[in-house]
């Protein structure tokens, strides 16, 4: 029996664009069951513009009330999904006529997430395959290089821009962690499922366009480094972080430099700030993932970087300090092999 899809796409203020994104979901090869559209805008933005768009019975209005978030969104449409899959397009995105059917042709019995190449709408990458270093700072893969083409592969994260997450596995983790609100929310989905023993695949050949710009304002660097340190911290084991602490301390030390240099040191003490205040629902939410463990932190350092590829990370000392951090990798998984962890 072939396999139902489920699409989340999560609107805020964009009705038009968010439009352009259901509509290549109902124009897919292999359509989705269900549109399930988001309404996160107070004023019910989008459900206002959904009366105009010609009538599907697939599009189904999901409304918030109010501003949740993008990951809280995601997760109050993904449990009324009834599609074997959940495919999640941003409302700024698009997918390409075959996105879904390429996605669903790679998937294994053990894929619990798989991620499309996402471009810009001039045909450059966007994201896709995106690294994920040791600290836990994420960036887009391969930005602004030309389109790839390609087998799926193994991924320590994909695009959340446009990303097929199996239902039964998604909600068994507990769906998107809600205390994101915006960024960081797929890199810490891929962590999750591949610490419970699911792959993660990134599929070049599945392609959908995203009207992206990277927007360094100090909203945007307070989530990230948020995000970024709740993830560490509620994903690694003790002993990692143990091992860890000297790296996550010298990256914390660059990440204050650049703050300070590029102006956005108060957006880094507010994302500390929140962090200390939140702690007892960390610890929580930290037992929850620890439980659903099923590989060790040493097989997902594998798929993990020691170096800064991107043009998005302005540190010369991050991206020479590689060839120090893989030797320090090296270390690491020599220790936590011998103690099995």
């Amino acid at each position: 029996m072939p396999a139902t899809v489920s699409a989340v796409v999560v609107s805020f203020a964009d009705p038009e664009a968010c439009w352009r994104a259901v509509e290549s979901l109902l124009a897919q090869s292999v359509p989705p069951g269900e549109v399930l559209v988001v309404d996160n805008h107070p004023d019910g933005l989008t459900a206002t513009a959904m009366s105009e768009w010609p009538a599907d019975d697939r599009v189904q209005l999901v409304h918030s009330g109010e501003n949740l978030g993008y990951a809280a969104a995601c997760n109050l449409a993904a449990a009324s999904a009834y599609g074997d899959w959940i495919f999640f397009l941003n409302p700024d995105a698009w997918a390409d006529r075959e996105c879904l059917e390429t996605l669903l042709g790679q998937v294994g019995s053990q894929t619990g997430v798989a991620g499309a190449q996402v471009l810009l709408p001039d045909g450059r990458v966007n994201a896709g395959d995106n690294p994920v270093h040791l600290t836990g700072i994420a960036w887009a893969g391969r930005f602004g290089e030309p389109r790839e083409h390609g087998a799926p592969r193994p991924a320590a994260s994909v695009s959340g821009a446009a990303l097929l997450a199996r239902t039964q596995a998604f909600r068994d983790l507990g769906g998107m962690c809600g205390r994101f609100f915006l960024y960081v929310d797929d890199v810490d989905l891929c962590w999750r499922m591949r610490l419970a023993g699911w792959h993660v695949l990134f599929v070049p050949d599945a392609v959908a366009w995203h009207d992206y710009e990277f927007d360094k304002g100090l909203g945007k660097w307070y989530w990230l480094e948020r995000n970024r340190l709740w993830a560490v911290f509620s994903n690694y084991s003790g002993i990692t972080l143990m091992l860890l602490a000297p790296l996550l301390l010298v990256a914390e030390l660059v990440v204050v430099c650049m703050a300070v240099r590029e102006g956005w040191s108060g957006s880094l003490l507010r994302a500390w700030i929140s962090l200390l205040l939140a702690v007892p629902e960390l610890r929580g939410w930290r037992r929850t993932v620890q439980s659903a463990r099923r590989a060790s932190d040493s097989e997902l350092m594998e798929l993990m970087s020691v170096r800064f590829q991107t043009s998005l990370l302005d540190s010369p000392l991050a991206v020479r300090a590689g060839p120090l951090i893989a030797v320090y990798r090296r270390i690491l998984l020599l220790l936590l092999r011998t103690l099995r962890r």
